[in-house]
């Protein structure tokens, strides 16, 4: 246990469902691994989750983690869709003309030939309102710059995952904010004069729509194996406290 009564294995492995010994783990920094070890870690409900989804065909859950994230905006092509986690992204070069920043660490990457989204996820925390270098310049709209930079011409979509918006208020706040697409270029126009014309929406999702977009995938998925992944899944966020909707 913690100092605060969080449980923390031994191993972290322990808390992993999936792909415990895949070598991005060789390389990473103690830190990361230290973190997690905890109950908490949101790198571990991270990769639960979306390294089963990387399991599972695109067509048996994307659309519905769309839908979810973006209602008002058309369905993306399901061809070659990738899913990656904890990838390193550049800044645009034009910002170090104005100070130094390292390269954004990236949550949650999905991508495909022709559009690019981003999805920055918390668990029991919220999202960090500046850098070292830039204090005034937050996680989310790094995030939305980096982004837009690293989709070059593809549509760029960005969202924040919390377990509910009451537990990440100040990134709740700052989607309501960018998604006046005026302020959010205004802000972002001493490096980016180019407006981000790839932006297309910004949206907030929740951990219990995982648990629903897994729980369908299971319904939908013609494999068994890939039935098995999301029911495994599903089973291990409500171990977690977090259901599919209603339940």
């Amino acid at each position: 246990m913690s100092r605060s009564g969080v449980e923390i294995a031994r191993d972290f492995r322990d808390n992993l469902i999936i792909d415990r010994y895949d070598p991005i783990f060789a390389d990473m920094r103690a830190s990361k691994i230290k973190h997690l070890r905890s109950a908490n870690s949101e790198d571990a409900v991270s990769w639960n989750v979306f390294r089963t989804l990387r399991q599972i065909a695109p067509a048996h859950w994307l659309p519905h983690l769309w839908a979810r994230a973006f209602p008002e905006s058309e369905q993306p092509s399901l061809r070659n869709v990738t899913v990656d986690l904890w990838v390193s992204v550049a800044p645009p070069p034009s910002l170090l003309l104005l100070g130094d920043e390292g390269e954004s660490e990236v949550d949650i990457l999905i991508e495909a030939p022709d559009w690019v989204w981003f999805i920055e996820a918390k668990y029991g925390s919220d999202i960090s309102l500046g850098t070292t270098t830039r204090p005034d310049r937050d996680q989310l709209l790094r995030n939305i710059d980096v982004g837009s930079y690293y989709a070059g011409v593809r549509p760029f979509y960005c969202s924040l995952l919390s377990i509910a918006e009451q537990r990440s208020p100040q990134g709740a706040a700052m989607v309501r904010r960018y998604s006046d697409f005026a302020l959010l270029r205004e802000r972002l126009h001493g490096h980016r004069p180019d407006g981000l014309p790839n932006l297309k929406a910004i949206g907030s999702i929740v951990w219990s729509d995982l648990a629903d977009v897994l729980s369908a995938a299971h319904d939908l998925a013609e494999r068994h194996d890939e039935r098995e992944y999301a029911k495994r899944a599903v089973e291990w966020l409500a171990g977690k406290g977090i259901v599919r909707h209603g339940v």
